[in-house]
Formats: C-alpha cells, structure tokens, sequence
C-alpha cells in the first residue's frame, strides 16, 4: 500500500513538472541591434592568442613563412567576415597605414594567402584562420610592412557600424641591409625683435626620409650656431619622431627662442636613428646632419653703425676735401725753400790766333743807323804787330 502512494506520488510530480515546463515560455534568442563588433589578434600555431600586439617575422626569398590570424566576433549575433592582406605606407604626419580596400597591394599583402577568404563566426566567439607568406625569389632585402585586414562582409542587414580591424606585419627578408634617414629639404627663416638688443626666433622646416631599406624611427635635434664662429645660439629639446618605413617621408617644423641676430646663422637639424629592439638591424646606425645658412640681422644696431659711417665719411671729406695752404686762392703759406742755383758748366778755352783784329773805328764814312749812305762803308783792319 505504501509502495502504491510512493508511486502515486511521483507520478503526480512528473505530470506537475511537465504541466510547468510546457507552460514555461520558450528561452529567447538575442535580438540583433544591427551593431558588428570585432577584434583581431596574431596567434600561436595551435590557434591560441599569445603577448604578440603585431608580427615580427623573418623570411628569406623563395621561402614561406607561415602564421595564425585570431578573430573574435564581438556581435550579439553570428556575422561573416572576409579576411585580406595589404600593403602598409606612412602618412603625412607619419603615422602607419594600410591601402583602401579598393587599391590592390603591390607589396607584402599581394605575398599572403589565407586558408579562406571569408569565414563565419558565432556570437562571442574565436576562430583561428591559418595563413601563410609566400615570399618571392626577386623580393629586395630589407623590412616589408603590411598587415591582416578583417572586414564585415556584406549580407544585406542594416549594419551601422563597419570599420575595417587590422594587425600590422612586419617582414626582414635576408640580405643587405641599409639602416639610413636624411634629413631633406631644411628651410629657416628668423624673425627678429624691435628691441636692439633683444633676442629673436628661428623657424625651421625639414623632411625625414628614409633612404635605406630598413623601418627607423629617430630623435631629432635642433641647434642655432653662429656661422662664423660656431658659437650655439640656442636649439630645441629633443623630439621623438614617428617610425618611417623604406622609402617614406614626413615634414616637420620646429621653434628655436632666444636667438640672438648674430649675422649668418647656421640651422642645424640632427638625426639620430634606432631600430626596433623586438628586430635589431645588428649594425651601428650612422647619425645623419643637415644645415642651411640664414641671416638674422640687428637692423636697429645695423642702420646705427651705418649712420656712424656716414658722419665719419663726411668729416674726414670736410677735413682732406679743404686746399692746402699756397695751392688754392688766399694761400698765405710758408715760401718754398729757395733751390740753390746750378753753377754754370766751365765751357773750353778758345785757342788764341796768331792774329788779333782791333775793333772797328768809327770812320766817318762809315753809315749810321737809319741813314742810307750812297758810298759803301770801307772798314780798316791793322794788324797787330
């Protein structure tokens, strides 16, 4: 009798329990809010994450390099995703980038290929797509930068958010490497103050390149010398500039105060390049100069000094520019020294002959000055005895 209640008993429990479990409303699922969310992160071969935030990788031509992209639906429902790789750039102001979904990779991101294109992923869920680099036989040495672009792909819900999710790559393939950056294109100009004595600015414009094959980032130096005597006349602090890939560039501009106008100037901005510590270049990286010359001029203490020239230019005119003493009208000077006379030149004795001539006689036959005589005038020589 017992055992027929106990049976009663559960009996009645589990008709209880299905009488509630059916008029239990059904567990509903998560509405979708038309919002994706993604995130994208490298991996490790068994499709684990790992501290890595980028790829550092090695290669060498004709050789592939294989990885693991992670990607994690952050979505309330189950999303598609296509998954590409590209080719990274530097912008104007240096910071890094990857090509539009439209511009077809040229570089790295035309080397990788994906296990597929698209994947689907559940609602809070991780998928590991495998990839691989195939690095060409005729790629030139040095770091190549990309990265593992994930999008939402298109599947005709109002979606209200769809940005592009990537992780940087970066490449070394073996050979030369050229670990250089110039400083190009350095322009300055200075802008003086009305105080003669005062100090003044120096305005610089320079543009970074990346001249060698190899991703550098710098600090950068700015010194105001004296072009004459190399005197320092003042300088910036120590800048942090961005990391430049192979073959890019970005222009800076820089402020030096307290400058005093010292005549030719010289602008000099310094570089001083370091490899990323996660990939050494193994080689000392040389420090790279540039210097353009300027004039800062005191033009109050300048038009000074010219103005003091002037008034000494016209009293020495007025002091040499007046005749001297006996040259010019109303001379009253000191006479000459008398020169002594030149003492007559003792000419040859005349040699006496043997016959001496008396002078003549006044005859009076002979004609006198201013009358005409008809007779001719006779002159009587005696000899002298």
């Amino acid at each position: 009798m017992k055992t027929a209640r106990t049976y009663l008993a559960l009996l009645a429990a589990t008709v209880a329990a299905f009488l509630l479990a059916a008029g239990a409303p059904a567990r509903a699922e998560p509405a979708d809010d038309g919002n994706r969310a993604w995130s994208v992160r490298p991996g490790t071969a068994d499709g684990k994450p790992d501290r890595r935030t980028h790829y550092t990788l090695q290669g060498d031509l004709g050789k592939k390099v294989q990885e693991m992209v992670l990607i994690t639906n952050s979505s309330k429902v189950k999303a598609s995703f296509l998954v590409y790789g590209t080719d990274a750039f530097n912008t104007d102001t240096g910071a890094f980038d990857l090509l539009p979904a439209a511009t077809k990779p040229t570089g790295i991101g035309s080397w990788m290929k994906f296990a597929s294109p698209a994947v689907e992923i559940e609602a809070g869920a991780t998928v590991a797509v495998p990839f691989i680099i195939d690095v060409p036989a005729g790629a030139t040495p040095g770091d190549h930068a990309g990265g593992v672009v994930v999008s939402l792909a298109a599947n005709g819900t109002d979606v209200k958010l769809d940005t592009r999710v990537a992780v940087r790559v970066y490449l070394r393939i073996a050979g030369l490497l050229r670990p250089t950056l110039e400083a190009q294109k350095v322009q300055a100009s200075y802008a003086g103050v009305s105080n003669p004595i005062g100090k003044g600015g120096v305005d610089v414009t320079y543009t970074v390149v990346n001249t060698g094959n190899i991703r550098l980032a710098s600090h950068a130096k700015i010194n105001v010398t004296s072009a004459l005597f190399g005197t320092r006349l003042g300088g910036e602090a120590k800048k942090e500039l961005t990391e430049l890939l192979p073959g890019q560039r970005v222009t800076y501009t820089a402020h030096v105060d307290g400058v005093f106008p010292a005549g030719p100037i010289d602008a000099n901005v310094i570089l001083e390049p370091y490899a990323d510590p996660d990939q050494p270049v193994g080689q000392q990286i040389a420090t790279a100069k540039t210097s353009v010359t300027i004039w800062a001029v005191p033009w109050l203490i300048t038009l000074l000094i010219v103005a003091v020239l002037v008034g000494l230019a016209v009293l020495i005119g007025m002091r040499f520019g007046r005749p001297r003493p006996g040259k010019g009208k109303g001379g009253g000077g000191a006479p000459k020294k008398p020169t002594p006379p030149t003492p007559p030149t003792p000419s040859k004795a005349a040699e006496t002959p043997k016959r001496a001539t008396r002078p003549v006689r006044d005859m009076p036959n002979v004609a006198r000055p201013g009358k005409q005589e008809k007779k001719p005038a006779t002159t009587v020589v005696e000899a002298a005895k």
